[in-house]
């Protein structure tokens, strides 16, 4: 008859991280490879997937692409709430506004 132990072994000298290692990939790493490889800003990038989706008619695709537009929108609102006048993030808003319009407009004319 064998007996369970009733620990899961413990803390082991050495084991796990290192203290104050931080990640081997950051967000802004994979972004700004992103636009080393494709040789345009991600952004850019972002919208003229978009646009393809609703060119090609691919809805669950938009829905993602829209869900990644509007996380980055916010985002960047929240930062700029912190550091820009009421008018600036107003007219930044507009200005994205504005953007997508453009975006709808070109699809339906290339439909």
């Amino acid at each position: 008859m064998t007996t369970k132990s009733t620990t899961r072994g413990g803390v082991r000298p050495g084991a796990g991280r290192p203290k104050g290692s931080g990640n081997k990939v950051t967000v802004q790493d994979l972004i700004d490879q992103a636009q080393q490889t494709i040789g345009k800003p991600f952004v850019q990038s972002l919208i003229e997937g978009y646009h393809d989706t609703i060119l090609n008619g691919d809805r669950r695709t938009r829905v993602i692409y829209e869900k990644m537009i509007m996380d980055k929108v916010l985002a960047d609102r929240q930062q700029v709430e912190v550091t820009d006048s009421a008018d600036l993030v107003q007219a930044r808003s507009d200005a994205f506004a504005a953007a997508l319009r453009v975006v709808a407009v070109a699809a339906e004319r290339d439909k």
